[in-house]
C-alpha cells in the first residue's frame, strides 16, 4: 500500500476511533441530531466500518494501530474525568491529552502484534456485548451489576481466544465490529435511534437514559443488518485470505525478515 494512503487511512481510522469515545461520553448524542459534524462523522463511522468489515485482515497493521489508538484514548479521557471531580478541565484539554495517549497506545501496539491482538479481541468482546445487550429496551440484562459481569465476561473471552486463533479472531472481529461502526453512522440518517441504544451501553457513565421503553421494528431490523453484514464480511475475508495462515505477523511495525536461502539441498 502506498505510503500516502496509509497515511490517509491511518488518521481516519484516528478520527473515527476518538469520535467514537467522545460519543459514547456524551451519551451518544453526537450521532443522534443531523448536524453538519455529526454528518462528517457519520460518513467516517461508515466508511471505516465498512473497512473493516470486509478488508481488516488485509489492514491488520492499521487495525492494530486504531484499536491501540482507541484503549489509549479512552483510558486517558477516564483518568482525566475521574483525576479530580472538581477540576473544571477544558474540552481541549481532554481531547489534546486523549489524542496524545491514544497515538502512544497505537504504536505500542503496533511494536507488539501480541498486545494488539488481545486488545482486538478484548474490544470485540466489548462490542459485541454492547450489541447483545441493545435487543432489549434498558438492555438485555437490567442489572447494572449484571450488564457490567457480562460486558466483562466477553471483553475476558474475547482477549484470550484472539491469543490463540489469531486469524480466525481478526476476521470475526473487524467483521463485527465494522459492521457495528458502520450501521451507527447509518443510523444517523436513518434516525431509527439504535445507535444511541448501543452507544449508551459503551457510555462512561454506564448510565441507559432518554431512550424509548421498547425497541421498534425498524431498530430491531437494523440489529439485524449488523449481523447479517458482520457474516458476510466474515465470509468474504475467509475467502479473500484463503491459505494465509499467519502473513498478519509481518504486519507490525517490525516485520519478520525473510529466511535466507542457505543453499542446501
Amino acid at each position: 500500500m502506498p505510503r500516502n494512503s496509509s497515511f490517509l487511512l491511518f488518521a481516519l481510522f484516528a478520527l473515527f476511533f476518538n469520535s467514537f469515545a467522545y460519543a459514547a461520553d456524551v451519551g451518544a448524542a453526537v450521532v443522534s441530531t443531523l448536524t453538519v459534524s455529526s454528518g462528517i462523522i457519520a460518513a467516517i463511522y461508515i466508511i471505516v466500518g465498512l473497512l473493516f468489515v470486509f478488508a481488516g485482515y488485509k489492514l491488520f497493521r492499521i487495525v492494530l494501530f486504531a484499536i491501540g489508538f482507541f484503549i489509549g484514548n479512552t483510558l486517558a479521557y477516564i483518568v482525566l474525568a475521574n483525576i479530580d471531580a472538581s477540576a473544571n478541565w477544558s474540552e481541549w484539554v481532554f481531547f489534546i491529552a486523549a489524542v496524545v495517549v491514544g497515538i502512544l497506545f497505537g504504536f505500542l501496539f503496533l511494536c507488539f502484534y501480541k498486545l494488539g491482538i488481545a486488545g482486538l479481541g478484548a474490544f470485540f468482546g466489548f462490542v459485541l456485548a454492547s450489541y447483545i445487550l441493545s435487543f432489549k429496551a434498558g438492555g438485555l440484562i437490567s442489572s447494572s451489576t449484571g450488564r457490567i459481569i457480562f460486558i466483562v465476561i466477553l471483553v475476558v473471552i474475547g482477549l484470550v481466544v484472539a491469543l490463540f486463533i489469531e486469524k480466525i479472531a481478526i476476521i470475526v472481529s473487524t467483521s463485527v465490529i465494522g459492521s457495528v461502526g458502520a450501521f451507527v453512522g447509518i443510523d444517523v440518517f436513518a434516525k431509527t435511534g439504535v445507535s444511541q441504544i448501543i452507544i449508551s451501553f459503551v457510555s462512561a457513565n454506564g448510565r441507559v437514559t432518554g431512550l424509548a421503553d421498547t425497541i421498534s421494528v425498524a431498530q430491531y431490523a437494523i440489529l439485524i443488518a449488523i449481523a447479517v453484514l458482520a457474516i458476510i464480511g466474515i465470509v468474504i475475508q475467509f475467502r479473500h485470505n484463503k491459505g494465509d495462515h499467519d502473513s498478519h505477523r509481518n504486519k507490525g511495525l517490525y516485520r519478520r525478515a525473510p529466511k535466507k536461502d542457505t543453499g542446501a539441498v
